[in-house]
């Protein structure tokens, strides 16, 4: 977007009069000012300058300044430079070239797709064992890696949106111990969601059962077999549980707006000889070792990447351990080893673009997946220390590997004690943190529907005579944007503390605002006479203070993107969504538009509401947040 061609010729401008006067070897950096008096962007580089060559900054700051007014005249959106006497030089933007220029882009559809071809990037998400519904926890990984692959591809990237279903673990095993040895039915109860039959009816009574029958355990280590092994009655059986627990999982991820271009199965991956191929090269190198005495007699260990202790990878009775599992998935993803999957359409058809399944049928096809630049995993911080080993094991493979496996870790969701209370459950404190053992847990559909349900309520006050279907969709589109926008707006490493009411505020930092703001924007454009209509000569006009804002702050979403994907961060997106918001609501009660009596004034007004709606809606798409033109 034009702030970026703003900035690059601001620093072009710094280097080239920096040269002129013998500064040589000089890396210009710029920033945003403090605040607009200083202009709308500012350099410090006068004052690393003065200290080398022993004089003042001021003076350093005014030599740059005039070099750099001599050579701006040549830019385009260059419209003043002024020296600080602190030793900051100081640009403003030649606002009707600026504002004439941005505006006709974004209203031509000019925005994403900065790089022109960008490299393939896998990023990993989601990954809920199919043995239970998503819980608000998982959402938070959902939102962070969905927002994660919208944000990279709205840069340019080629990513490869994948989901890892542990179709072959403990947890699969225990709802399949329910089935077939402690009576429970394989259907749910009419009007009960699947999965969430499955999690709090059937995996919680069985873990408790466990603690009554230790005997038990013996049948969960034989179905467990029974899967591993993938033949037979139990193991098919076990298959066709986990696709009905997965669809039922995957209705509620696309009820939050995610898709996905792969289903990567761990039946598959344990099947595929890929971890006995890396296993075999570990051995060879010397990086695994087999134990013969000691607590971990029997078994294969690695060094631990902090401490030098040993950390298990083969059991002693020859299966592996979960982050064995995790090194051949992460050397896939990257190209470490070679691709022994076929990729077949999956049966269940999801929202937006064709979803495939790995399959080890021989099958190869067209498609490929695996073997990106790039491999980012979104996984919980509490797994950050086994992540860290399979980078360190990638790395021992081939150098330098662990640059290109990141491991986009974020903290766990707790439930404010109004929230809680809500929902039934009694805490000590201000909030709780969620425990499955303990029962504390909240499924996200169940929380879609209370933060739908209320909102359905303002949304029927606030449009009496609408009918219920549509009352309805705009409840369900509140209520995904309250939820998103929640779990994105904090920074990944920080604990949310997520209340239903906070969450639901249409004034202040919340999703709900962004939708009201958007659809106030084009409120605005469907009741004028007027028409979106910009050149220099009608930019010229728009002079407010709060148009100047606007105008810049909606141009500055490239930069946001870019710092969201550099960070790994889609709370940058929040951050400037919000911002953009605020600017424009500023800009709505204090600048007349279609009331203003100079009709040129009032179109150039009328194509900046127009300009800055259509970023905010792609700010928003690009956190998942659906976009409404009425509320």
């Amino acid at each position: 977007m034009k702030f970026l061609e703003f900035q690059a010729e601001v620093e072009e401008v710094l280097a080239d009069s920096c040269r002129a006067l013998g500064f040589k070897d000089l890396q210009v950096e710029v920033s945003l000012p403090p605040n607009d008096t200083y202009g709308d962007l500012a350099s410090a580089t006068p004052i690393r300058i003065a200290k080398e060559a022993g004089k003042s900054p001021g003076d350093v700051a005014i030599e740059i300044a005039s070099k750099a007014m001599e050579l701006a005249k040549k830019k385009r959106y260059i419209g003043a430079v002024s020296p600080h006497r602190g030793g900051y030089v100081n640009f403003q933007i030649n606002h009707p070239r600026f504002m004439t220029d941005s505006i006709s882009a974004i209203s031509s559809g000019d925005l994403g797709a900065v790089r022109e071809k960008g490299e393939v990037v896998a990023i990993e998400h989601t990954n809920v064992n199919p043995n239970k519904a998503l819980h608000i926890g998982h959402a938070r990984n959902l939102v962070l890696g969905d927002s994660l692959v919208r944000v990279m591809r709205y840069m340019g990237q080629q990513v490869q949106a994948l989901n890892y279903v542990d179709d072959s673990g403990a947890q699969v095993a225990d709802i399949i111990v329910g089935f077939k040895f402690l009576g429970f039915s394989d259907e749910a109860p009419p009007g009960v969601k699947y999965d969430i039959y499955c999690g709090d009816s059937v995996y919680t009574k069985v873990t408790k059962a466990y603690e009554n029958d230790p005997s038990l355990k013996e049948k969960q280590s034989f179905v467990l077999k029974e899967i591993e092994k993938g033949t037979g009655e139990t193991a098919d059986y076990a298959r066709g549980i986990v696709r009905k627990i997965l669809a039922a999982q995957l209705a509620t991820c696309w009820r939050l707006g995610a898709t996905y271009d792969l289903l990567n199965w761990e039946s598959q991956l344990v099947h595929s000889g890929m971890w006995e191929q890396i296993f075999e090269s570990l051995k060879k190198m010397g990086y695994v070792k087999f134990q013969t005495e000691g607590e971990n007699k029997g078994t294969w260990v690695i060094p631990d990447p902090e401490t030098g202790e040993e950390k298990v990878v083969v059991r002693s009775d020859g299966t592996a351990v979960y982050v064995a599992k995790d090194i051949p998935y992460a050397a896939w993803k990257i190209g470490l080893i070679g691709d022994p999957f076929g990729y077949e359409t999956y049966p269940v058809s999801q929202p937006a673009g064709v979803l495939y399944s790995t399959t080890l049928d021989g099958k190869k096809g067209r498609v490929r997946f695996g073997g990106a630049r790039l491999a980012i995993a979104v996984i919980d911080t509490r797994q950050s220390y086994l992540q860290r080993i399979v980078s360190k094991v990638l790395d021992r493979i081939r150098e330098g590997s662990s640059k290109r496996y990141l491991h986009r870790s974020y903290e766990v969701v707790s439930l404010s004690k109004n929230t809680a209370a809500q929902l039934g459950f009694a805490i000590e404190g201000d909030f709780a943190h969620m425990s499955g053992r303990k029962g504390l847990y909240v499924n996200v559909d169940i929380m879609l529907d209370r933060l739908r349900d209320k909102a359905k309520s303002e949304t029927r006050r606030r449009n009496l005579s609408e009918p219920e279907a549509w009352v309805d969709d705009v409840a369900e589109a509140v209520a995904v944007s309250a939820l998103r926008y929640e779990l994105l707006k904090q920074d990944p490493d920080k604990m949310i503390v997520f209340d239903i009411y906070d969450a639901l505020r249409f004034q202040g930092d919340t999703g709900p605002y962004l939708l009201y703001s958007y659809a106030r924007a084009r409120r605005i454009l469907d009741k004028t006479e007027g028409k979106p209509a910009i050149d220099e000569k009608s930019a010229a006009k728009l002079t407010n203070p709060k148009e100047l804002k606007l105008a810049k702050q909606m141009s500055m979403l490239d930069i946001s993107a870019e710092t969201a994907e550099e960070f790994l961060s889609p709370k940058e997106i929040a951050r400037f969504a919000h911002e953009l918001a605020v600017a424009f609501n500023d800009f709505y009660e204090r600048v007349p538009v279609n009331k203003e009596e100079d009709a040129q004034l009032r179109d150039a007004r009328l194509a900046l509401v127009d300009a800055a709606s259509r970023v905010l809606a792609e700010s928003m798409r690009l956190m998942g947040i659906p976009v409404k033109d009425r509320i």
